[in-house]
């Protein structure tokens, strides 16, 4: 019982728990959207929800910020400057949310995006579908700034438990067009579904924002003002982590409509589901590792370089079961997808053995991804991700060529991870084996 009590509150364990809770809700929801919209309108509907990634992504890395600068913080003891510093970051959210509604909203009415992305419905349903997504999605955009705030405070479980109740909420009401409405058209489908989707995240994100600051007795009609030289540590640095989140999106979520535009969004759908199978583990361990973020902050201003190499160490051991376990998801991968998904869908081998490599190498890299975004050291990190944008394209459409089919996508970019997971951890060492001669 008191092991159960202290696995509970670990913060670490409980945030992968809810990443498998969330994990599972989606593995179920997506063949209830493959039956319910059909494997070509699932297609449009994954390149509508990439895109929300894009845009919960494009904050001007002010979450990342949030994550290193609260800590700082709180290790300087400077707590009247705290509510100052969130009341900022959720004014510059709302702008930034202004500004990214407005700029897709022109891109949309002059822009024929579903000729481009080879969806076959009508210019003008495909405008006011984007549109009517990308209002929730900026909607949602300000109020995801609570998990940021989670992490900060070092209670990242709760940002992952939020996730968890929005996937658990939408299984659900997906459920209701699935057996009320399933004769609708497919225009009204999709809308359908988009709704379901932005009303239950800004539902759950209002709720879990009001107990964060009713919990962190966080308040936002503070009359006092975030200093000038504050701020322009929130523009510097969040414009380096806007890079970099930006970065990380164009390499690992760009695949779908480098594939729609090559091949159509029918062939996206082989490629989701096995990446969405790989994403299972992966999202597992990212939310597992995420309270490292501030953690790593915390003892790198300590200069405990002895937790941060004690760290790498259990990590790197650790990154042996994660290699095994990687084998076991490809050699069972087949009868659970044929449960999963049913026996008509057949698994790609190869797509199925180099995605598997791809989520070995992300795991690998974003434990050290944490540690440089938590210490804010951004420029090795920054100079890697932007060669490996420059590679992107060009070497998609090199394997491409060569008949690598949908596979060229992940090839890309786990030849760019392997640089990544040779540079990073040699520059990571170095860097905490500095940290006592530079006192």
């Amino acid at each position: 019982m008191h092991r159960l009590k202290l696995l509970l509150k670990n913060h670490l364990f409980m945030s992968a728990f809810y990443k498998a809770v969330s994990g599972v809700a989606l593995f179920v929801s997506i063949p209830l959207l493959i039956h319910y919209l059909g494997s070509t309108n699932y297609g449009v509907w994954i390149l509508v929800f990439t895109l929300f990634q894009w845009v919960l992504l494009m904050d001007f890395g002010l979450s990342s910020v949030l994550k290193t600068k609260i800590p700082e913080l709180c290790h300087s003891e400077n707590s009247s400057l705290i509510n100052a510093y969130i009341k900022s970051t959720y004014v510059i959210c709302c702008f930034i949310a202004l500004g990214i509604f407005l700029l897709f909203t022109v891109l949309f009415l002059f822009f024929d995006v579903g000729s481009f992305l080879n969806i076959s419905f009508e210019s003008a349903f495909v405008t006011k579908l984007f549109l009517l997504n990308i209002f929730f999605f900026c909607v949602n955009f300000i109020l995801n700034t609570h998990k940021a705030l989670f992490v900060s405070v070092h209670k990242g479980k709760f940002a992952e438990q939020s996730i968890a109740v929005n996937q658990l909420f939408f299984l659900l009401f997906i459920m209701i067009p699935l057996f009320l409405f399933p004769e609708l058209k497919a225009e009204s489908k999709l809308y359908l579904i988009s709704c379901i989707n932005g009303i239950v995240c800004i539902i759950v994100n209002v709720l879990y924002t009001f107990y964060l600051f009713k919990t962190e007795k966080i308040c936002l009609f503070t009359k006092e003002k975030t200093p000038k030289t504050h701020l322009n540590s929130i523009y510097t640095l969040g414009v380096k982590y806007m890079l970099i989140q930006v970065g990380m999106l164009f390499l690992f979520s760009s695949d779908n409509y480098i594939l729609a535009y090559f091949f159509g969004p029918k062939e996206i759908v082989p490629y989701e589901i096995v990446t969405k199978y790989f994403q299972f583990p992966l999202m597992i361990l990212m939310a597992g590792m995420a309270p490292l973020w501030s953690l790593f902050t915390k003892n790198y201003l300590e200069k405990n370089d002895i937790w941060l190499k004690m760290s790498f160490r259990k990590f790197n051991y650790f990154y042996l079961v994660v290699l095994i376990g990687m084998l076991l998801c490809v050699l069972i991968a087949k009868p659970i997808m044929k449960i999963w998904i049913g026996n008509d869908f057949v698994v790609p081998q190869f797509l199925l053995i180099t995605v598997a490599i791809m989520t070995s190498l992300r795991i690998f890299t974003t434990f050290y991804s944490y540690f440089f975004n938590g210490i804010g050291n951004l420029r090795s990190y920054l100079l890697l991700l932007a060669t490996s944008v420059l590679l992107k394209i060009p070497l998609s459409y090199l394997f491409i060529k060569l008949d690598f089919g949908i596979a060229s996508v992940v090839l890309s970019s786990a030849s760019c991870l392997i640089v990544w997971s040779i540079v990073q951890p040699v520059e990571a060492y170095k860097i905490v084996s500095n940290l006592k001669k530079n006192e």
